[in-house]
């Protein structure tokens, strides 16, 4: 569930920090008050799209963070243990940074985090059911998962993906049989020449980066003896007396004399003994590197043919040589596929009708059980969508039979959701007919039947257009849902903030010519005064206090 929201310098909030509760939160303030910022908020820090204007004005960027707290065996673990992020954790930590440039960047526990992972991560914390967006609700596969989130037959459903499965597992083997003709047979040759030349050639793991650095090594021979030479001859010889070895001697025997009379030099003779061994121990490592230098022209010679013979193949196979290696493997892999075929088409064929066979026996037995589902489905989702003021509707879970071509591993059933909100008119697809606090409202009704999705739900004015009793049992909904899952509602309605659990009040505050929205948690006294308000607008009397008193109590009967 969403337990913390911490917002700096966004929109008109220049600081927010919230704590949510488990149940259902009731949000309200006046027309303007930036009732929606929160839930703005949230959709960013899920990975929406951001802009630069977001940031509030004076401001160099934006920053939200929401906190949520983790069950043990909630999915959201799994999958950041799938994404190598901290799995571990009862807590999770999303955030988003935007700047007045437009850049943002996301994060996920304090790692940098690409929006699609916000998105894909957001997805299982929230569901936000704003005026403008029911993306879930009107996706294609919502009504299959609708239903099948509904139906009692997940063993149905199960077995059903995995005879689909084994079947097309079997398609693609016969395909590729099949498809082994004469082009495939030429591909087989082909790949048993390529095969058969990079055998021969017998290259081993590394081999080219090893005979090139020793080719330059040999090819350098000659050049690398003289260098080695010359450092000794300037070092030590027997011929002149200006080494290094010579000089450094010569200057101790100048200072040994001082060495009584001038202790100050004591350090610089020891620095210069030190340097005399020194040179001594370098002139004999040098000398034996010299004595034991080999050059070797043959060595050469075979390293270079070597490398030639390799070079030659790689250009061949349109590689580079030092991924000949991997190229062998591949090939090889290619090759067993091709040819290890052992079983012979027919046995294949006999196969694959039996499997299509069985996946069609499932699928149709999947779809009889749909057909029941989708009947009771509808029945009680109307039953729920005349207590929200939407006593006209009809709906139908509409199950057509797919022909078996076009079978996937959820069955062979194309599912719709259709709709009618008035009379006469006829049932169509979802987004033809609703608007957005229709939308709502049979999200919710949908969200109280089957009780699916995310812990936090989150709704934007679903109570436009309604208020009275209709108001008073769109809260209780709301309230009853609060039971099972987080809810956040933004209303207008006081009979729905009555029934909340938690009541956030969110005001407009204006002082040295800015303007700021704060959000607020409210005592028993203060929901008093809002709900007052919210029943008497600008003008609270001692009528409008004792009618909002009125609702508190029954709200908690």
């Amino acid at each position: 569930m969403l337990s913390h929201i911490s917002i700096k310098d966004f929109t008109i909030v220049d600081s927010l920090e919230l704590d949510l509760k488990n149940g259902f939160s009731a949000v309200t303030g006046e027309t303007g008050a930036g009732k929606s910022i929160m839930l703005d908020a949230l959709s960013l820090a899920t990975g929406s799209k951001s802009d630069g204007k977001q940031v509030r004005p004076g401001a160099s960027k934006a920053e939200i963070y929401a906190c949520f707290e983790l069950v043990n065996n909630s999915p959201v673990k799994d999958w950041l243990v799938d994404n190598d992020m901290d799995g571990d954790q009862d807590q999770l930590i999303l955030s988003r940074i935007i700047t007045t440039e437009g850049r943002s960047r996301g994060y996920i526990n304090g790692r940098p985090a690409p929006l699609q992972q916000l998105k894909e991560l957001g997805a299982q914390l929230l569901d936000i059911h704003g005026q403008n967006a029911h993306q879930a609700l009107l996706q294609k596969d919502s009504p299959r998962d609708l239903l099948d989130n509904f139906g009692d037959y997940q063993k149905l459903l199960e077995d059903t993906k995995a005879s689909y499965q084994d079947w097309q597992t079997l398609k693609n083997r016969v395909n590729l049989l099949q498809n082994l003709n004469e082009e495939g047979q030429a591909k087989v040759q082909l790949l048993e020449y390529q095969v058969q030349e990079l055998t021969l050639l017998d290259l081993s793991e590394g081999e080219v980066e090893e005979l090139e650095a020793e080719q330059k090594r040999l090819a350098n021979a000659e050049g690398h003896l003289l260098n080695a030479q010359q450092a000794l001859h300037l070092c030590q010889n027997d011929d002149e007396q200006n080494d290094a070895y010579q000089a450094v001697q010569y200057a101790l025997q100048k200072l040994d004399p001082l060495l009584d009379s001038t202790p100050a030099l004591a350090s610089t003779h020891e620095l210069l003994n030190q340097a005399y061994v020194i040179i001594d121990e370098a002139c004999s490592e040098l000398g034996h590197y010299i004595n034991g230098f080999e050059i070797n022209p043959q060595r050469l010679q075979q390293v270079e043919e070597r490398l030639n013979a390799i070079y030659d193949l790689a250009r061949k196979n349109k590689v580079k040589p030092e991924a000949l290696f991997e190229l062998q493997s591949s090939l090889m892999a290619e090759l067993n596929a091709l040819s290890g075929q052992d079983q012979s088409l027919d046995e294949l064929l006999v196969e694959l009708e039996k499997a299509e066979q069985v996946f069609s026996g499932l699928g149709q037995s999947l779809s009889s059980a749909r057909k029941k589902a989708a009947t009771k489905l509808a029945n009680e989702l109307i039953k729920q969508l005349k207590q929200l003021a939407l006593d006209k509707a009809q709906v139908k879970f509409d199950v057509d039979s797919l022909p078996i071509h076009k079978a996937n591993q959820y069955g062979l059933d194309d599912i719709q959701f259709l709709v009618s909100l008035n009379p006469g008119q006829p049932l169509q697809p979802l987004h033809k007919v609703a608007s957005g606090g229709e939308l709502s409202r049979i999200s919710l009704a949908i969200q109280i039947l089957i009780q699916q999705g995310s812990d936090t739900l989150i709704f934007d004015e679903i109570d436009v257009g309604v208020g009275g009793a209709t108001a008073e049992r769109m809260g209780r909904l709301l309230k009853q849902l609060g039971k099972h899952k987080q809810v956040i509602s933004v209303t207008h309605q006081p009979q729905v903030a009555a029934l909340a659990h938690q009541h956030l009040l969110v005001n407009k505050l204006s002082a040295n010519k800015q303007t700021r929205t704060q959000i607020r948690n409210l005592n028993s006294e203060q929901r008093q005064q809002e709900l007052a308000r919210m029943l008497g607008g600008l003008e609270i009397n001692e009528l409008t206090l004792a009618h909002a008193k009125d609702m508190l109590g029954a709200a908690q009967a």
